[in-house]
């Protein structure tokens, strides 16, 4: 295979292209330069290079990862920007770097600078951004800011990947029914015909559900989209009571969605705290990383009952958000002021979890959709199939 390597030499961004059986294999040849900036592995021809479909959050942490790279070359900030605008951004990457470079000769801070783009980098990235610059340990930031981009790039790809097989069940289901009302029941309607009265109940409701369908699939279809439309305004109307039933109320779902909220949460903390924060900061600056206006409410609560005098796991305990392992941790990090190793435990647990929660809900819901698509063919083939046994039977 064949890898294209930027890499940065006195200053300058150059290029070359290296061949080897994988990455592990090319830091081994003597060719190999220091000071990587990128290696992109150069795909053959006919391969479709995915990487031109990659969304944002990639561009993002692909951006972010190359600036930790330079900084850890031991090259200033400034330095690090004016490289990255050297070499090829996307579009969006490229403003981000532009407005970064005018806020630093102007002596505008970064984060404020780059508010208009919060949506875009995440308010995450910002926030790191803003704690480098003002606890001064850029490089660290940075770093960290890697490491939980990375993580939560990887947790949603689990999360897809648990989630396409039943959605592709569900779009093969109805593929597969609309294939049938098409092009297989016209078919069969003059058999279905000339049973008249003594059809079956199964192919009665098949046919009553055609005839509805060919007379009014206009109104179905705008049904369907004013449901749609309405089930998102009740959602943003009430995002509230919807994100309390998202995390409290769904069976084998609500654990799933939970503790990814909860390992976000707590990588965030954990690594805040770790560089040297108060644990007030940490929580005040983490609280919005999770998209759940129900936890970012209570963890507020947390926040306000720490600032009050309360120990920090009274507070959590009486958000009653966190079970009984999660309070018993933070109590140990009381008593112990060790708060640096629990976080860091507590982030490793709800790691597992959400895998294995992701795993429970992934084993639950495919069998579940299996089950269901099996009653409906069973439906399909009985509802079109007894009216030609019963019309054999006549026949004899």
């Amino acid at each position: 295979m064949k890898y294209k390597i930027t890499y940065q030499k006195e200053r300058k961004l150059k290029q070359i292209v290296l061949e080897a059986s994988s990455i592990n294999s090319l830091q081994k040849l003597d060719t190999f330069p220091t000071n990587i900036i990128k290696i992109k592995e150069i795909k053959d021809f006919y391969y479709i290079d995915i990487t031109a479909y990659k969304d944002s959050k990639k561009d993002v942490y692909e951006f972010f990862a190359q600036l930790n790279i330079m900084l850890g070359a031991n090259l200033t900030f400034s330095q690090s920007i004016d490289l990255l605008l050297e070499s090829e951004q996307v579009k969006n990457i490229e403003e981000v770097l532009k407005i970064i470079q005018q806020s630093l000769s102007s002596s505008i801070p970064v984060d404020k600078a780059l508010a208009k783009y919060k949506k875009y980098l995440g308010e995450i990235s910002i926030l790191f951004l803003k704690l480098g610059f003002e606890n001064g340990n850029l490089k660290e930031s940075i770093h960290s800011l890697v490491e939980i981009l990375g993580e939560d790039i990887r947790s949603k790809e689990k999360l897809k990947d648990a989630m396409r097989y039943p959605l592709i069940l569900i779009l093969s289901l109805f593929l597969s029914i609309g294939m049938i009302f098409i092009y297989v029941i016209p078919n069969f309607e003059f058999i279905f015909t000339l049973q008249k009265n003594d059809i079956p109940f199964a192919t009665y409701i098949l046919i009553s559900v055609k005839e509805i369908l060919d007379k009014y699939w206009i109104l179905f279809f705008l049904g369907i989209g004013l449901i749609t439309v309405f089930t998102s305004f009740v959602i943003k109307r009430y995002k509230y009571k919807y994100d309390k039933i998202i995390i409290r109320y769904i069976p084998i779902f609500s654990n799933m969605i939970k503790d990814y909220y909860f390992y976000r949460l707590f990588l965030s903390i954990s690594i805040i705290v770790k560089s040297k924060y108060q644990f007030q900061v940490a929580i005040e600056n983490s609280k919005n990383i999770v998209s759940n206006i129900y936890i970012q409410e209570r963890m507020q609560k947390v926040l306000i009952n720490i600032k009050n005098g309360i120990s920090i796991s009274e507070s959590f305990k009486k958000s009653n958000l966190f079970d009984n392992f999660t309070m018993k941790l933070l109590s140990t990090a009381d008593n112990t002021n060790n708060y640096e190793l629990i976080l860091l435990d507590i982030t490793v647990q709800y790691k597992k979890r959400f895998y294995k929660s992701l795993k429970n809900f992934s084993s639950t819901i495919e069998p579940l959709l299996i089950f269901f698509i099996s009653l409906i063919v069973l439906w399909l083939i009985l509802a079109i199939m007894l009216p030609i046994w019963n019309l054999g039977s006549v026949i004899n």
